[in-house]
């Protein structure tokens, strides 16, 4: 189990006047942006830092059971899109009203841009696209709004959730180019493992005996490698029953906090996994 960066707060009259981050047992001063202004709430305070192509707003909640400490909520970017171009504009790829390819513009340079396996596009009727996703604790949703040149997107938003782990011990971290199918006899047992690469197709892997697969439950299986002394585990989820599991955790040791890990899940997350 790895420990979740935080965030601690030096307050005096009612104003942020310092903040460090935490890292485990490490703790260091961070500088206070100049252009950033704090608002303290009961449980939370919120960062936000005004500029001529963006404004960015950072949720920050406190700790389940150290007060002193917070962690990012949210990370929210808004962009001005008159202003800036955000690193280029986007082409999108459509047929039969989804999205099957993305290109990235920047100046005369156009490249495809890989459409993550745990992410999805949506058309709005106002002519925005909309790519929510998940990777490692975050859910990030990015709008795209018609650019000034006909056909191509900007970004206009940019939002993030973090999944806050309360008290678990097995933290939410997505892996969504590990990707595997398994066939799984009336027992419960693993019999077969195939890995999932990006474009759908799989092969077959050959299990070493220092590796073994169990189910939890339907749709969970645990993965457990030994290496002398020495044990770690990958977590594999199947939340949208499409058959192809995605790694939603890892560590070391054997042994899961299955309870805690589905607690950190929403249908958002089951949905793109």
């Amino acid at each position: 189990m790895s420990t979740p960066e935080g965030f601690k707060f030096v307050i005096t009259n009612g104003a942020v006047t310092g903040m460090s981050r935490v890292d485990g047992t490490h703790t260091s001063t961070m500088r206070l942006p100049s252009d950033a202004s704090f608002t303290i709430a009961s449980g939370s305070i919120t960062e936000t830092r005004s500029g001529t192509k963006a404004t960015e707003t950072i949720q920050f909640v406190q700790d389940a059971s150290d007060s002193s400490l917070y962690h990012v909520a949210s990370d929210l970017t808004v962009f001005n899109t008159t202003a800036s171009n955000n690193g280029g504009a986007y082409t999108f790829t459509i047929a039969n009203g989804a999205v099957t390819g993305v290109q990235h513009v920047h100046g005369s340079s156009t490249h495809a841009e890989p459409m993550a396996p745990t992410s999805k596009y949506a058309l709005t009727a106002d002519g925005k696209i909309v790519e929510t996703s998940v990777h490692d604790n975050v859910v990030e949703t990015i709008t795209y709004v018609a650019g000034s040149t006909a056909g191509q997107y900007v970004i206009a938003s940019d939002a993030k959730t973090f999944v806050q782990a309360g008290s678990a011990t097995t933290l939410l971290d997505v892996e969504g180019c590990d990707r595997a199918k398994f066939t799984i006899d009336a027992s419960g047992a693993v019999t077969q493992v195939q890995q999932v690469r990006a474009d759908g197709s799989t092969s077959t892997l050959t299990v070493g005996s220092n590796t073994t697969y169990k189910q939890l439950e339907a749709g969970y299986v645990l993965e457990v490698q030994t290496r002398g002394s020495h044990t770690s585990y990958e977590l594999y989820h199947d939340g949208n029953g499409d058959g192809i599991y995605t790694e939603v955790a890892h560590g070391s040791g054997s042994t899961v906090d299955l309870v805690g890990l589905k607690a950190q899940l929403n249908a958002t997350i089951d949905g793109l996994l």
